[in-house]
């Protein structure tokens, strides 16, 4: 990091906003915000012709990266700004926060200054790229690191083989099931809830289970008049099942999809048990060996990535969205040092 004192000494430069105002600026909205400013398009259009495109296709041209001087309390900073030209409109790429440009009668001084002053400071750039990765803050730069430093509490490796051994064990002898009834289903639901919830599931039946931590959206599954029929159960699931709703994620989820439970089919014979949201990766565990020792037909493709996850051993992305992901912040001295920090997008000036 370096002192704004510094930059204004070294390269006579001065940003306009800082962090804070800069964020609070930026639309936080899903989806892009138009602005149909001339001025600002023939600004975007000008500073893109300073570097080659990062990647071109037919249809689309983007740079990744422009960089926008910022001041943050007594520091300079840069931000990362991804510029994608499509169907002859701009659209500027902060982060999170999306703005689409076009031609047009509005005008927007704060954008414009951003683009200004992006331009103004790629000069300085151009001649040295290597300052981009000293003046891009942790907590805006984007890397890598392994899960052991992140999780609070980690699986034992012993405790992963003697899982892994016993599902491989499970799954040589199981044999295929050939139809089940809603009875059927639900109990092995019921199997499941223990297992995660204990003393929770505590007098409550099979269904009530369900009602109770599965996903609303039934298709209609528990209206099945004849619970205990197999025809039944397989008419549903053939032509009801697919509704659009989810009634096999038996562990219901906000943010994404959490723990589901799918029945046997024609073409897959056995129980499917499979997460997505891996906050509940410790439930999926517990009713995997629950399955096990119940000995019910089922696979559990996800194993094997949830053993990895609650043992350490998979990456966690810092300050960029995917699977695992962690925000950094500045504050977590220790993590620092085990951060693989990606290196900078640096354009191809012209």
């Amino acid at each position: 990091m370096i002192k704004l004192a510094e930059i204004k000494v070294l390269h006579n430069f001065e940003p306009k906003y800082n962090f804070l105002q800069f964020q609070e600026d930026l639309p936080q909205r899903v989806g892009s915000q138009i602005v149909r400013d001339g001025k600002l398009y023939e600004a975007v259009k000008a500073l893109t012709e300073k570097a080659y495109p990062s990647e071109e296709s037919k249809y689309e041209k983007r740079w990744c990266d422009f960089y926008v001087p910022l001041k943050r309390r007594d520091y300079f900073i840069l931000f990362p700004l991804t510029i994608i030209l499509y169907n002859k409109r701009f659209f500027l790429s902060f982060s999170q926060s999306q703005i689409e440009v076009c031609n047009g009668k509005e005008r927007n001084e704060f954008y414009l200054d951003l683009i200004q002053q992006t331009m103004e400071f790629s000069g300085i750039l151009k001649n040295d790229p290597s300052i981009i990765a000293q003046w891009l803050p942790y907590d805006i730069r984007t890397g890598r690191v392994p899960g052991q430093y992140v999780l609070e509490k980690l699986l034992p490796a012993e405790n992963k083989e003697q899982i892994l051994r016993l599902y491989k064990r499970h799954i040589e002898k199981e044999e295929g099931l050939h139809g089940i009834s809603l009875d059927n289903y639900l109990n092995t639901a019921a199997i499941c809830y223990r297992a995660a919830f204990g003393n929770k599931t505590k007098g409550l039946t099979a269904e009530e289970m369900y009602r109770k931590w599965a996903d609303s959206r039934d298709c209609g599954m528990l209206k099945i008049k004849n619970k205990k029929s197999k025809e039944d159960f397989g008419r549903w699931l053939d032509n009801e099942s697919h509704c659009g709703g989810h009634p096999f994620e038996i562990i219901f989820s906000w943010l994404e999809d959490g723990i589901h439970l799918y029945p046997p089919y024609k073409d897959n014979p056995y129980f499917t048990l499979s997460v997505t949201n891996y906050m509940y990766s410790m439930s999926f565990l517990e009713m995997v060996k629950a399955l096990i020792r119940n000995n019910i037909s089922f696979k559990a493709h996800d194993l094997e990535g949830v053993l990895d996850y609650l043992s350490g051993e998979c990456y966690f992305t810092v300050n960029a969205f995917d699977k695992h992901y962690i925000s950094y912040s500045p504050a977590d001295k220790k993590l620092l040092k085990h951060i693989e920090w990606d290196e900078p997008e640096i354009l191809k000036w012209k």
